[in-house]
């Protein structure tokens, strides 16, 4: 008798590649009818979504909730996700495009600032040491507490991950498919 075994493994990995591409459709229709008074391009959508703290932004209340100290199971996976996006972008060599000041990107080289792009102080590191005050614990990871600050980063991140993947420009390693796995996982989960 045949053994398939190799054969059906290879058909039973998840492609987080096309997952998170149709994921960001679904957010894409999301943020242009949430914010349909701006009418613009898809910079301008995320510009809005990462200085929206009110409660309109949905993603920016999920967001609070998921980072809260909360032990409960929802508040781990979001945690833990994070945490991983943070190493598997650190395993890769990921570049912001043309014309911004930092050439990775990273939690530690995080863009906070899409208007002073070129300006290297833009770009704030998210990761905390375990010393320091104004923290929040992920797994063994710290970061930020600030959420003003963290939301709008991570959101970059996101963006310039999507843009990387819709334009053609990440290629599809076993690392940058790790990426774009644990971007699914942070952008469903502040999604649902």
């Amino acid at each position: 008798m045949p053994d398939f075994k190799k054969e059906w493994l290879s058909k039973a990995e998840v492609d987080y590649f096309s997952q998170f591409m149709a994921l960001w459709m679904g957010f894409n229709s999301w943020y242009r009818s949430h914010y349909s008074e701006l009418d613009k391009n898809d910079r301008a959508f995320i510009e809005k979504l990462k200085s929206d703290f009110a409660g309109r932004n949905q993603l920016y209340s999920k967001f609070n909730t998921l980072i809260a100290e909360d032990r409960i199971k929802e508040n781990l996976r979001f945690k833990s996700d994070l945490e991983s996006l943070h190493y598997s972008l650190n395993r890769t060599n990921l570049s912001y495009p043309k014309g911004y000041c930092n050439t990775g990107i990273s939690f530690e080289s995080a863009l906070y600032d899409y208007a002073q792009r070129k300006n290297h102080i833009s770009y704030i590191n998210l990761i905390k040491r375990s010393r320091q005050p104004e923290k929040i614990k992920l797994d063994e990871v710290y970061i930020a507490s600030d959420a003003e600050k963290v939301f709008p980063c991570l959101m970059e991140i996101l963006y310039q991950i999507r843009c990387l993947l819709f334009h053609g420009n990440l290629k599809p390693t076993k690392e940058n498919h790790e990426v774009i796995k644990y971007c699914y996982f942070v952008l469903l989960a502040l999604f649902q």
